[in-house]
Order: structure tokens, then C-alpha cells, then sequence
């Protein structure tokens, strides 16, 4: 997942992620932005009518996708030798997500062992102040397809 520095418009100075597609699921999700936010990283995505459930609030099923993506931004600069897949993601529903409000998803590692990570985080909307989930997961490293 090559990142790339957004230069202008309303994501300057974020890191954008599948800002083209590629054919793979993530596709479908929309260009992700994310920067470094310490402790951690938070991550964005525009939401729309694509995300949606029946009842109009954001679907549970783009939620925890987005929340992989963020699970994988935390861990990113831990990626430079090997790939990671997740093994566990336990995700706790707290609220309706609004249609037209970007998604922000904060994350940071845990802990780290030599193949495991540990991330944990939440899912938020209106700047942090809607909290819609929270989440941890655990992601193991494995060796990159060449």
C-alpha cells in the first residue's frame, strides 16, 4: 500500500491511501487519508450513500473494514520488511454513523513481540466527539510476496 503526500485541497499535508484504484477490496471503501497523531495515527475516509445500511447510518461491514485499514496504518512503519495479516479484530458498536460526515479512526500499537502486534482504538466521527466504536485487534507479521 503505497502512501502518498497530498499537496493540496482539503487533505494537505495527509498521506493518502488507495487514492487510485487497484482492483482490490479496499477499492471499494474510497481514498483513506491518515497522519501520524501521537501516541498513535488517525486515519479519514469521506462517507456517502455507498456506505450505508437500510437505515441510513453507516454500515457496520465499512466500519470494521475501515477499521482494518486504520489497524494498518498504526502498524505501517513496522511493514518494512514483511507484510501483516490480521488474526483477531473485536469491534464494540456505540453509536450510528452519520452519512456526509468523514469517518476518523484512531489507532496505536499496544504491544509488539516478534510476529504479533497488538493495536487498539476507535472508530469517531465530528472530530472525535461522536464515538462510534471501539476496537482491538491483533495482526501477525509474515513475509512479503515478491
Amino acid at each position: 500500500m503505497a502512501a502518498k503526500l497530498v499537496e493540496e485541497g482539503p487533505w494537505k499535508g495527509w498521506h493518502a491511501w488507495h487514492a487510485r484504484p487497484e482492483g482490490r477490496f479496499v477499492d471499494g471503501l474510497g481514498s483513506v487519508y491518515y497522519r501520524d497523531e501521537p501516541p498513535g495515527i488517525l486515519s479519514c475516509i469521506e462517507t456517502g450513500r455507498q456506505h450505508s445500511n437500510a437505515l441510513g447510518f453507516l454500515h457496520g461491514g465499512f466500519l470494521m473494514g475501515f477499521i482494518d485499514v486504520t489497524m494498518f496504518a498504526a502498524i505501517r512503519e513496522k511493514l518494512v520488511q514483511s507484510a501483516a495479516v490480521t488474526l483477531q479484530c473485536s469491534t464494540d458498536f456505540m453509536g450510528a454513523g452519520t452519512i456526509g460526515k468523514p469517518l476518523e479512526g484512531r489507532g496505536h500499537v499496544v504491544k509488539e513481540t516478534g510476529k504479533l502486534v497488538w493495536v487498539a482504538g476507535t472508530l469517531t466521527q465530528d472530530g472525535g466527539e461522536t464515538l462510534l466504536c471501539q476496537w482491538h485487534g491483533l495482526l501477525r507479521k509474515v513475509p512479503r510476496n515478491r
